[in-house]
């Protein structure tokens, strides 16, 4: 059971979180710009018909290969032990545990690439995209193949990413995703005219190598020494394993569940290119203020987690939550209320049509509403792995998994691809409500006293938000609707900017901390840059 005390460290860590959110937050801005230029770009060139359906399928098994033997799965299994390991000062434990990782990934990503290399025939006839015309399927055989090498490297890449952020460095791991997002814009950009669709795998293959090749030097630096065989006995492997065991089940149904999505979508080929865009314009914001927190607030939970301190442990998670809500809620008002304008200004151009803008917009408002779900999930369950609890969130995953693609068998039929995303935004919302209520007896209680009137208050200044969006909206509204690409530009950018306006001076003049605190943090970084 986890002592309450108030130790010293306690104030190190959450003052080096809070550093570490600032370096976090920018860079994954950054990575998260850099992914939607390159979706945009993308998209113009290919549209939401025909071979760009084919790519975005045959990912499918790549990406989950990626996340269920690296991933968030042995990230989450990885940090507590690795950094466990550093602040004892037993250093040598800590690498030969890297290596041992290292090698047994890598074995299982060789065996994993080579047998879906034999059967992706099957795989994508049977699982992945059984509506797609021959010609569609075939081509999504081959671009699965290619990017099978994609996993191998990002997988190794993933690792060492999981390393650097066990020893409190953020940046060069949070900047690998850009280089990653620069790769594919310049395939895009400069190999389509002569590659066509197979320049966006050139892309990917270049930026996945160069994704582990540039976190290695501060890695080496740090210790790493690489030693290749199998070592069974390194300490802490047996540790990592079974705390990894339960998180890669619960990594393998949300796989399992984009394959149902992509496979109910296949029926009309289009709309597997339409439900992509639509989450990626929702994990835009999720990647920048979600997930940048969780990737800081983690490492801190488990390092009290291991020195028994339940308060900060507690208290970390509190100003997570409260940080994640004060962003993603008007982020959440943005996408649900200007989610058409938006798509018009992102994405319309070349083979990215009125059509394809209409399809898009009807699944982003439904992702709009789950986006505060999605943050807080992401939140629950670092809180959850930092205290060695995996089988609690895989348990509920794996239910709302399962409620997801029951609601999207039922609801495809009626609301087509608004239907799939409908499903996914209710089983998030589930499995957000149940994975606080388990968290609850945990902590003591899931919040700090103050931490609810501050939620009631970033409520309050989104719903301000919400009704000056409504009142744009409708003051603008043919030049929204009916005026060319840069009146829509121009109108889109104004009320974004209205809307950010409304919501700070509401949590000004509501005395909202996480604006002053996210302001100072600001401020500071800039001071410093200015200093060098």
């Amino acid at each position: 059971m986890l002592k309450l005390n108030n130790s010293k460290p306690t104030v190190g860590v959450a003052k080096a979180a809070l550093a570490g959110t600032v370096v976090v937050m920018a860079a994954t801005l950054l990575s998260r710009v850099m992914g939607l230029v390159r979706d945009i770009i993308i998209f113009q060139r290919f549209g939401t018909t025909g071979d760009i359906n084919a790519y975005i399928a045959a990912f499918r098994i790549p990406d989950a290969l990626y996340l269920l033997i690296i991933g968030g799965a042995l990230g989450s299994a990885l940090i507590p032990v690795f950094s466990r390991f550093l602040s004892q000062n037993e250093p040598a434990q800590a690498w030969r545990l890297a290596n041992a990782i290292i090698n047994f990934s890598l074995l299982a990503l060789l065996t994993a690439a080579a047998f879906t290399f034999v059967f992706a025939p099957w795989i994508v006839e049977w699982l992945i995209a059984p509506e797609f015309s021959p010609a569609l399927k075939a081509e999504t055989v081959n671009l699965t193949r290619l990017l099978l090498i994609q996993p191998i490297f990002l997988g190794l890449g993933g690792i060492a990413m999981a390393l650097l952020n066990g020893t409190q460095h953020f940046t060069m791991p949070a900047l690998a995703p850009v280089i990653y997002n620069l790769s594919l814009i310049a395939g895009a950009l400069l190999l389509e005219p002569f590659f066509h669709i197979y320049s966006l795998v050139i892309g990917v293959l270049v930026g996945a190598v160069l994704y582990l090749v540039v976190q290695l030097p501060v890695l080496i630096r740090l210790g790493l020494r690489y030693r290749p065989g199998l070592d069974k006995a390194a300490p802490g492997l047996g540790e990592v394993l079974k705390v990894l065991g339960p998180r890669l089940l619960g990594q393998s149904a949300f796989q399992a569940n984009f394959i149902a999505m992509t496979n109910l979508a296949s029926a009309q080929s289009e709309n597997v290119s339409v439900f992509q865009v639509a989450y990626n314009l929702l994990m835009l914001p999720f990647g920048i203020f979600a997930l940048s927190t969780a990737t800081v607030a983690f490492p801190a939970m488990a390092r009290f987690y291991g020195a028994n301190d339940l308060i900060g442990l507690k208290r970390t998670f509190s100003n997570a939550v409260r940080q994640v809500c004060f962003f993603c809620v008007p982020a959440a008002v943005g996408l649900i209320l200007l989610r058409r304008p938006i798509v018009r200004t992102l994405y319309e151009g070349g083979n990215f049509n009125a059509r394809s803008v209409d399809l898009v917009s009807w699944p982003l408002l439904f992702f709009g509403l789950a986006l505060v779900s999605y943050g807080l999930v992401e939140i629950s369950t670092r809180a959850f792995y930092a205290m060695h609890n995996t089988r609690t969130p895989v348990v509920i995953a794996i239910a709302t998994i399962g409620l997801n693609i029951g609601l999207g068998v039922v609801l495809v039929g009626p609301y087509g691809v608004g239907g799939l995303a409908l499903g996914l935004a209710s089983s998030t919302t589930v499995e957000m409500l149940l994975l606080l209520l388990w968290l609850r007896p945990k902590l003591g209680g899931l919040l700090e006293p103050e931490a609810v009137l501050v939620l009631g208050k970033i409520a309050l200044a989104g719903f301000g938000m919400g009704l000056a969006l409504l009142a744009g909206l409708f003051l603008l509204d043919e030049p929204l609707n009916s005026a060319g690409k840069l009146a829509v530009t121009v109108s889109t950018l104004g009320l974004i900017g209205l809307g950010g306006c409304i919501y700070a001076g509401l949590a000004y003049f509501l005395h909202i901390e996480e604006l002053r605190n996210a302001l100072n943090r600001v401020v500071a970084r800039l001071s410093r840059l200015r200093s060098h």
